[in-house]
């Protein structure tokens, strides 16, 4: 692999936890401003190193991000007396995993959806339920949130099939609502206003992931656990997104998202791939929400609120429409920024408004924008 592509993945680590450590919200908003210039500057007087470095991205993918999963793998380390940023880094894989999910539905398939949230709770709530009161262990109740996240995704998209636009948007605000009424309206099964507490946390191959994990060397908060079982989670969701995508499958819903009528006329079931990108990006959110409830070991209706599904769209805009990359880094960026600045939690919602809005105005693509694929027929030597 380049030294280039080891050097970048180094300084923007180093960039990340220096954001971290610091406390004092004016010197992180100096510190992001800097880098942001720095990479402005970068970008516009260093256009030939960005396309080179862009390049050997694309060509070493693979060990690029091996490289990257196992820097990141000593975070827990080097913030071992910091628990508090350890369950943020936690959420903040999470909500990328629910961006993978959205960006599927609205980046590649162009299926607008702001009730992304209630697909969450579902999956938080089947396994608090199936843990709780029906002791079912942790690990088949989890793969039954996804399960179940997806036939709600499906019944979600039976609407889709007939509407479109805004008009789509307005149903799934409409189905997280809904999922949000049912949740707080059966207190007998999911405990109403007051949630659902003391869910049990999950264990493998015998180890409970509540305790601390004990290195030899180092001993680390039980968060930890959930940070290393978060990112083989999150490796694998970036693995099967990336393989969707690039498959014929993704070239349909592609197809889907720029022309319904020509896609049709082409001979593609839109019912067929509408359901199953619904279907398919409610998966990840409902495994995010079982975990979320195997780490909080507490969940209420109010958590999976319409604020969920805007923060996860913008960090789906902010990323980059339909870039899986662009998915990941937006979740990260603005689950990490707007927690240095707790003190203006009055308008963190105002702050994902704004960062929308500018987005759509002044880079619509995002931070890393998709690169079409530029599709050729074989030439007719090879043909023969």
């Amino acid at each position: 692999m380049s030294l280039k592509i080891l050097l970048a993945e180094l300084i923007c680590y180093v960039g990340f936890l220096a954001i971290v450590m610091i406390e004092e919200p004016l010197i992180v908003a100096l510190v992001v401003v800097v880098i942001a210039l720095l990479a402005i500057g970068m970008l516009r007087f260093k256009n030939d190193f960005w396309l080179q470095l862009k390049s050997e991205f694309s060509q070493n993918m693979g060990k690029a991000s091996s490289m990257a999963m196992i820097i990141a793998l000593s975070f827990p380390i080097l913030v071992a007396g910091d628990s508090y940023w350890l369950q943020i880094a936690n959420l903040a894989m999470l909500y990328a995993m629910m961006a993978l999910g959205l960006n599927l539905m609205t980046g590649r398939a162009g299926l607008v959806c702001l009730g992304y949230a209630a697909f969450v709770a579902i999956g938080a709530y089947v396994v608090g339920i199936l843990t709780l009161k029906l002791g079912v262990s942790f690990w088949p109740a989890l793969l039954l949130a996804g399960i179940t996240a997806s036939l709600f995704g499906v019944v979600l998209g039976l609407p889709a099939l007939r509407v479109k636009g805004h008009y789509l948007a307005l149903v799934t605000i409409a189905f997280g609502l809904i999922v949000q009424e049912l949740l707080l309206n059966f207190e007998s099964v999911t405990g109403g206003t007051n949630g659902l507490i003391n869910i049990p946390s999950p264990v493998l191959f015998g180890f409970d992931l509540s305790t601390p994990l004990n290195l030899g060397f180092i001993s680390l908060p039980f968060q930890a656990n959930f940070y290393y079982i978060i990112i083989v989670l999150l490796a694998l969701s970036v693995f099967f997104v990336n393989r969707l995508s690039h498959s014929f499958f993704g070239l349909c819903l592609n197809a889907m998202r720029e022309d319904q009528l020509a896609a049709q006329c082409y001979g593609l079931n839109l019912t067929k791939y509408k359901l199953l990108a619904f279907a398919i990006g409610a998966f990840f959110g409902g495994v995010v929400g079982g975990v979320y409830a195997g780490m909080i070991n507490f969940i209420a209706p109010e958590t999976f609120g319409f604020q969920q599904s805007v923060l996860v769209l913008s960090m789906v805009i902010f990323g980059g429409l339909d870039s899986i990359p662009g998915a990941v880094l937006g979740a990260i960026i603005l689950t990490i920024i707007p927690e240095k600045f707790r003190a203006f939690d009055d308008f963190r919602l105002m702050f994902y408004g704004i960062i929308i809005v500018s987005c759509l105005l002044y880079m619509p693509q995002g931070l890393l924008p998709f690169k079409h694929r530029i599709i050729t027929a074989k030439p007719k030597e090879q043909e023969e």
